[in-house]
């Protein structure tokens, strides 16, 4: 167990690269899957954004959880849920995992995430954290 807890950057990328999250069933269903594991405990969701070809999800996981076992739950439970209305591969093997060092990575970690539809240049995107549908049930950042 860790004792002090730490926070990271999680980026997933679909399998060769498909827009699986173009479809707004699709991004809700993934969203649904953070905010459960978020929901039981298994770590803090401070920022998240799902693009069509990928997600970046700022997090810390519970003290006794490593990030190891989040990506696993997050990826793994999404293909569970997905798996009845897709067929074949869902995601890339391994993912990223950034360890924030300090506030000023947590801030640029956290922008990023945020600005990463505008600098896509998809406008009043839905899928991220600081919409007014999700921005409610999100943690508050850590003090690092």
């Amino acid at each position: 167990m860790r004792l002090k807890p730490q926070t990271y950057a999680l980026t997933a990328v679909t399998h060769q690269r498909r827009r699986l999250f173009q479809r707004t069933a699709t991004a809700e269903l993934f969203i649904a899957t953070l905010f459960r594991y978020r929901d039981a405990g298994k770590f803090q969701l401070h920022a998240f954004v799902v693009m069509p070809d990928h997600v970046h999800i700022l997090l810390t996981p519970a003290p006794d959880i490593a990030i190891e076992r989040c990506a696993q739950l997050i990826k793994g439970g999404f293909f569970f849920a997905v798996r009845k209305d897709f067929t074949g591969e869902v995601w890339q093997d391994g993912y990223h995992a950034h360890r924030v060092v300090d506030e000023e990575d947590l801030r640029n970690q956290t922008f990023y995430i945020l600005n990463n539809p505008v600098k896509k240049k998809l406008d009043s995107y839905p899928w991220v954290s600081s919409s007014a549908t999700y921005a409610h049930r999100m943690d508050s950042l850590p003090t690092l």
